[in-house]
């Protein structure tokens, strides 16, 4: 019973995540994605196989030697250091419940995500829960032009708020951050959760 309690807030966690590409290219969004079940078009669903992260189409993922994560070569440290910030800001406004400012740092459109179904989630999720976000082992694992993806090691607190009773979920996240307008933005997240 205890799973179905956390199936909810999981959901809509995953909604405000964020998802991947589905085959056609558009940047779909739902709450479902982050609760596919393995194999399928899902956050969660880009396979996992003895540390690894298959890489899509475009090149998401990462792989791991030794259980270390490579950072990416020819990273100008001023492009580290906003990409790194972006993230960050990412992070904390999520953590400070405060959806205009967490909006701000994606990209809007048919190239990132719904803004209005990104804040109505989160809305949603911290009705009901005190939601707590971490992450460590930051690290840019690809970088081009305008373009870096950030593999993070996430950790998420949630506390009921009816109940006090807590969940805590670890996983891995790749974050895709885009450069628009000469602001680094997250565009598309790849999150995949440890197994209980």
């Amino acid at each position: 019973m205890m799973k179905m309690k956390w199936l909810i807030p999981a959901v809509l966690a995953a909604l405000v995540l964020g998802a991947c590409n589905d085959d056609a290219g558009n940047n779909e969004n739902t709450a479902d994605d982050g609760t596919a079940p393995s194999g399928e078009n899902s956050a969660v669903g880009h396979g996992v196989e003895d540390g690894e992260l298959e890489t899509d189409e475009e090149g998401i993922g990462f792989s791991m030697s030794d259980g270390s994560i490579e950072e990416a070569t020819g990273i100008p440290e001023e492009e580290k250091t906003a990409i790194l910030e972006a993230f960050n800001g990412y992070m904390e406004t999520f953590n400070n419940e405060d959806p205009d400012a967490y909006a701000e740092t994606l990209v809007p459109g048919e190239d990132g995500f719904d803004i209005e179904a990104e804040k109505q989630a989160m809305q949603e999720l911290f009705a009901q829960f005190d939601v707590e976000r971490s992450a460590e082992d930051e690290t840019i694992v690809s970088y081009k032009d305008g373009e870096a993806q950030l593999f993070s090691n996430l950790t998420t607190k949630m506390t009921a708020k009816d109940s006090g009773e807590e969940h805590t979920e670890k996983g891995r996240q790749v974050t895709v951050l885009t450069k628009t307008d000469g602001t680094w933005k997250v565009k598309e997240i790849y999150y995949i959760g440890d197994a209980a």
